[in-house]
C-alpha cells in the first residue's frame, strides 16, 4: 500500500496499533519511552510487541533523558531511529550511532530561531518533525513551507480527515505523525477513523 507521503504511526503501546501500522505499510513505528509521557511504554513491553511485528523501521521516541539512557534502551530494543525532543548537542548525537529525528516545537519560537537549530543539527539529524504545544493558527504558513522544502521534516502538527489533504499540498511535507492510543480492552480497537484518514491519502499501486 502506497500514500501520499510517508507516515510515522508513533506513541504505540499496544500489539493491535503495531500490527495494523505493519500491515498498512507505515513507514516508521515509534514507541515512547518518556516516563513523563501518558504513552510510555516499559522497553521490556515494547520488545514484545516489535518481535511480532516487520516490516516497519522501529522508532525509540525520548523525552528528557540523558545520552546514556537514550543509548542503553536503543541498543536493548536494536531501533532503527532515536526521537530526541531535548537539547542534545549535535557533536553528541554521534555517539547514538543511529539514524536520528529531531522534535521541534514551531509554536514557541520566530522563524529565525527555527532555521538556526535546523542549521546547527543538519549535518546529524536525518528528519525533524515539526509540532506545536500552542495554538498552531500562529505557525508562520508561507515560511514553514519554505523549510519543508529545504529539509526533510515529518508534520507532527494534528490532522484530521478534513483537513489531511489540504496540509500535504500545503506543505509537502517528507511525512507525517499520526499517534496510536490505548485499546478498548485488550487485543480490540476501533481502528475505523484512522483507517478513514489513510483511505484519503491512500495511492492506487
Amino acid at each position: 500500500m502506497s500514500f501520499l507521503t510517508k507516515i510515522k504511526f508513533g506513541n504505540i503501546t499496544n500489539l493491535s496499533d503495531a500490527r495494523f501500522a505493519a500491515a498498512a505499510g507505515i513507514e516508521y513505528m515509534g514507541f515512547c519511552f518518556d516516563p513523563l509521557n501518558a504513552n510510555y511504554i516499559p522497553p521490556i513491553k515494547a520488545k514484545e510487541i516489535i518481535d511480532w511485528t516487520t516490516g516497519s523501521n522501529i522508532v525509540a521516541e525520548f523525552g528528557n533523558q540523558t545520552l546514556d539512557e537514550i543509548k542503553d534502551i536503543s541498543e536493548l530494543l536494536n531501533v532503527d531511529v532515536i526521537e530526541i525532543s531535548n537539547s542534545i548537542l549535535p557533536d553528541e548525537l554521534k555517539q547514538l550511532n543511529k539514524a536520528i529525528i529531531k522534535k521541534m516545537d514551531i509554536g514557541i519560537q520566530s522563524t529565525f530561531e527555527i532555521k538556526k537549530e535546523l542549521d546547527a543539527y543538519k549535518n546529524e539529524v536525518d528528519v525533524f518533525q515539526f509540532y506545536t504545544s500552542v495554538d498552531a493558527k500562529n505557525i508562520d504558513t508561507e515560511n514553514i513551507i519554505q523549510l519543508c522544502k529545504e529539509y526533510k521534516i515529518i508534520w507532527g502538527l494534528p490532522v484530521q480527515p478534513s483537513n489531511i489533504i489540504q496540509t500535504i499540498n500545503t506543505f509537502k511535507p517528507y511525512a507525517i505523525n499520526i499517534s496510536g492510543g490505548m485499546e478498548e480492552k485488550a487485543g480490540i480497537k476501533d481502528f475505523d477513523e484512522l483507517n478513514d484518514l489513510l483511505e484519503l491519502i491512500r495511492v492506487d499501486d
